[in-house]
């Protein structure tokens, strides 16, 4: 929410940083707290968290995460944070809400359910 919070007035590159925290987040969710987040990426993928195939997302949103949180002459514009927004997003509905939602499915497909009597 801070993410959305700081793009939704004009500040990408406070977004971006803070979408590279949500990341190591999502690793620390799942007890990976390595110093480095590009390792906490590759441990999140070894371990079967995030495909493979999601692998330039993550690196994406840590690289652009990286530019916003370093004094230099590069920024971040609006569109790069809404991309990275966009992909943090669906990285959060990949780890969080879907495996919920195959779980809500799994536990009522028996036939004595109602959605199992069709």
């Amino acid at each position: 929410m801070d993410a959305i919070r700081v793009l939704s007035v004009g500040v990408p590159d406070a977004a971006v940083v803070q979408l590279r925290r949500t990341l190591e987040a999502a690793a620390a969710h799942f007890q990976i707290r390595e110093k480095v987040l590009m390792k906490s990426i590759e441990k999140l993928i070894s371990e079967g968290h995030v495909t493979k195939s999601f692998e330039p997302v993550l690196h994406h949103i840590r690289a652009v995460g990286n530019v916003g949180a370093h004094a230099n002459d590069e920024r971040v514009d609006q569109e790069t944070a809404e991309r990275a927004l966009r992909f943090t997003t669906q990285l959060l509905r990949n780890l969080f809400e879907v495996p919920g939602e195959l779980q809500l499915i799994s536990g009522t497909s028996d036939d004595s359910s109602p959605r199992g009597r069709r």
